[in-house]
């Protein structure tokens, strides 16, 4: 035996260590992978399952086409009406949201909400009403070339300033009380301002002005709180960018319902709706006839380019 060995021992060595390596890979092989033949069958029953699909006919292509090319121009039109910038220009979503916020800012804060100024807006002084306008042009082209190349925390302040001195002189000038803790129109609660920022704070700034502008107009008997409450996310995009920006804020009122009235038509106008929170009207204890009005109200930014991910829903 061990002069065979000897004899073709440079034989049985090759051959042996062939043997012991397809074993090995052969352990491995079990080891990695599942039962080859429950695989087949797994694969024969989603061959099954394969073979039952029904491609969508060239009329079904050309329908979901269809569709979803209409429910994409509904959406860019809701879009379009929803958002702040809504009648500030041909195509409001493609506008730049500061100039667009700053105008609605000193739109409502210097010209009382008119453009031209009206002169019925200031007791049918034409002379008030020119001055006006010619200080919205001024004010309007100074900030906007501040807040574009200064930093944001003095172009901000200066701007809030400018629409927050307006309100209050106004106010006083009316007789309407700006109470405590309304005197700054929420702004305190404003303490820096990034640039990144710069769109929502300019935003809840012109749709507070807008507010108080028609209460002051129609005289209410008080302004009682405004509050800058801090971002809503209810739809999550699938990008950098989100879909729907919400950014609320909370004016309460005292005031007859007659005095009401103009500022609940502004919110709804259908021409240019003002997206609603909880909003409340109660009746005050005193008996003048007076109702307090809390109105939470969300200044909006759509992007309806920004991808929901909804193709997405209920998948694997």
């Amino acid at each position: 035996m061990d002069e065979l060995w000897q004899r073709y021992r440079q034989f049985w060595v090759p051959v042996l260590y062939g043997i012991g390596a397809f074993l090995a890979g052969l352990i491995v092989v079990h080891m990695v992978t599942s039962d080859p033949e429950a695989g087949r069958s797994q694969n024969d029953a989603k061959v099954a399952n394969i073979k039952k699909f029904v491609a969508p006919t060239p009329a079904q292509r050309s329908g979901a086409k269809s569709t979803a090319d209409e429910l994409r121009k509904q959406a860019e039109a809701k879009a379009r009406r929803l958002d702040q910038r809504h009648g500030e220009a041909e195509d409001p979503l493609a506008a730049d949201p500061v100039e667009v916020f700053l105008r609605q800012a000193y739109r409502a804060a210097v010209l009382r909400g008119a453009v031209p100024a009206d002169p019925a807006r200031f007791d049918g002084d034409a002379a008030a009403a020119a001055q006006a306008s010619a200080r919205y042009e001024q004010l309007l082209k100074d900030r906007l070339e501040l807040v574009r190349t200064q930093d944001p925390n003095v172009a901000f302040s200066r701007v809030r300033a400018d629409v927050v001195q307006e309100l209050v002189v106004r106010a006083n000038r009316a007789d309407v009380d700006v109470l405590p803790p309304a005197e700054d129109f929420g702004m305190s609660t404003v303490a820096s301002v990034e640039r990144a920022e710069l769109p929502r704070r300019l935003a809840n700034l012109a749709l507070i002005a807008q507010v108080l502008d028609v209460a002051i107009r129609e005289g209410v008997r008080s302004i009682d709180a405004v509050s800058i409450l801090p971002p809503e996310v209810r739809v999550v995009s699938q990008g950098a960018e989100p879909f729907l920006s919400e950014w609320p804020v909370k004016v309460d009122l005292t005031a007859l319902p007659s005095e009401l009235s103009a500022v609940l038509d502004l919110l709804t106008d259908p021409a240019r709706p003002t997206a609603l929170g909880t909003c409340s009207i109660k009746q005050t204890a005193k008996k003048d006839g007076t109702v307090k009005a809390e109105l939470k109200m969300y200044s909006l930014r759509v992007n309806p380019e920004v991808p929901l991910g909804l193709e997405n829903e209920g998948g694997e």
